[in-house]
């Protein structure tokens, strides 16, 4: 188990980063025009590119799951570059199915500087992220040097200022318990891959996730025991009360899953996973879901 937590946040950690490859690369679609010819005083080096569902896969060096478990529509890129210098920066901007899942891919990765780009900005290594209605954007430098984390903020500024506002962040990250919360921890989320990058539960879709399914997940301090606990939200209570039967029945076998409680409210289900003392983990159970369990 522990060995497979490694392999997928390392690979996360290079689907999240500086997906650009070298100019040229990739089957991009007809480009729509998203990106401006000049932002921020740089001037575009080419043509913008547009990638579908299936192009995605060769621009970003065959990775694109982390993208995809949001339901990308399609990623529009631009490389800019200023007039004297050789530092260049790579736009891209991943349209998703919702607000909701913009959030949700910004949220998956929130480690580094929180700054106002957007709906929500982090930066880190020459590396700006941002979410804004349905998009969500990635801005990073190549070369420049010291300069090179202003120019970075003042294009990634420019872009999320063009883009439309819309949607606020998902209901459901508003409902966990902000006592003892880890805030960069938390990430929305609707697919058992993503939930496995951030707290290992198991290979097969244990909570039942899908496009009509949310969920969240954040890491929680209980008397100095490290949790992880996950909300999630089904369309109706049948649903909510079938995975609650088969959550109870997995953890109950013998190691088949880590140390897990689970509790249930309506179409809320909640599990603390990792080991705390039973008051503390009935007590969060409580809490997240409204006094009712």
């Amino acid at each position: 188990m522990r060995s497979q937590r490694i392999l997928t946040g390392a690979l996360l950690v290079v689907l999240m980063g500086g997906c650009a490859p070298d100019e040229g690369d990739g089957m991009p679609v007809e480009y729509t025009p998203v990106l401006p010819d000049q932002v921020a005083g740089w001037d575009a080096s080419g043509p913008g590119e547009s990638y579908d569902a299936e192009t995605i896969y060769a621009y970003i060096d065959g990775h694109a799951e982390v993208y995809l478990a949001y339901g990308m529509q399609r990623c529009v890129s631009r490389r800019y570059r200023p007039v004297d210098g050789d530092a260049e920066i790579v736009v891209d901007l991943f349209e998703m199915a919702s607000p909701a899942d913009a959030y949700g891919v910004f949220s998956h990765d929130r480690a580094g500087e929180t700054v106002a780009v957007g709906q929500g900005g982090i930066f880190r290594h020459g590396w700006l992220s941002f979410w804004k209605g349905s998009w969500y954007g990635s801005v990073y430098a190549t070369g420049g040097g010291e300069d090179a984390r202003q120019d970075v903020l003042d294009v990634g500024a420019a872009v999320a200022g063009a883009l439309e506002d819309g949607g606020d962040i998902p209901s459901l990250v508003t409902r966990m318990p902000s006592s003892v919360l880890d805030p960069a921890s938390v990430c929305y989320l609707r697919s058992p891959q993503i939930l496995n990058a951030h707290v290992f539960v198991g290979g097969d879709n244990l909570f039942g996730f899908g496009p009509e399914v949310e969920a969240v997940v954040g890491k929680y301090d209980l008397g100095g025991a490290a949790v992880h606990l996950v909300l999630v939200q089904y369309p109706d209570e049948t649903a909510a009360e079938m995975v609650e039967r088969r959550v109870r029945e997995d953890v109950g076998a013998e190691g088949q899953r880590p140390s897990m409680v689970v509790g249930r409210n309506g179409v809320l289900l909640a599990a603390v996973i990792g080991d705390a003392s039973n008051d503390d983990v009935e007590g969060l159970l409580e809490e997240a879901l409204g006094g009712g369990i």
